[in-house]
């Protein structure tokens, strides 16, 4: 029986794997970026931002408030929420930072994911340790996903080495439960 390692992939060798899929599973060019407080978010257009945005919001009590009309509320909404899960977790890291990339479908999310080598089925949304990014899509992005792969970001950022997997979940499931309560 054949046995592989799999190691961690460099930058460079991402890229040109994601680069060699064929056109439709390639995920589009995030040429945009906007800054909140903890994280830096790439996207392609503005309506994606708009739409990540909206889509972020159930739990926040500003909800009359459009995208469109504001253009701090993305960075309000996400900073609230990174706040929400370090105080529910009673983590706090340090010079905390992290990126979100958001593409328009589950289908280059998907495409992201297996391209980084991961297996089994993508999931909707996924936390990237080894770049300290969250992969989404606007279509399917919810304020309790964001918050899920936020707490993940928040647990590897504040242990070092980043506990194990199934721990991370127990915590990061802990969270999304109980984002809005209060």
């Amino acid at each position: 029986m054949r046995r592989f390692l799999l190691l961690p992939l460099s930058p460079g060798l991402l890229l040109f794997i994601i680069m060699s899929r064929p056109a439709e599973l390639q995920a589009q060019e995030l040429s945009k970026t906007y800054q909140t407080q903890y994280a830096t978010i790439s996207y392609a257009r503005e309506t994606d931002l708009h739409s990540f945005t909206r889509n972020i919001g159930s739990g926040l009590s500003f909800l009359s408030e459009g995208p469109e009309k504001n253009p701090l509320l993305a960075k309000s909404r996400v900073d609230k929420i990174v706040e929400t899960v370090t105080s529910l977790l009673d983590m706090h890291p340090l010079n905390f930072h992290f990126s979100i990339h958001i593409y328009k479908s589950h289908a280059e999310v998907a495409a992201i994911y297996r391209a980084m080598g991961m297996l089994g089925a993508a999931p909707v949304a996924f936390y990237f340790h080894g770049q300290r990014n969250i992969s989404v899509s606007f279509e399917s992005i919810t304020d309790r996903i964001l918050a899920h792969e936020i707490a993940h970001a928040v647990i590897c950022a504040y242990y070092t080495p980043p506990p194990p997997v199934r721990m991370q979940e127990i915590l990061a499931q802990y969270v999304d439960r109980h984002l809005w309560d209060n």
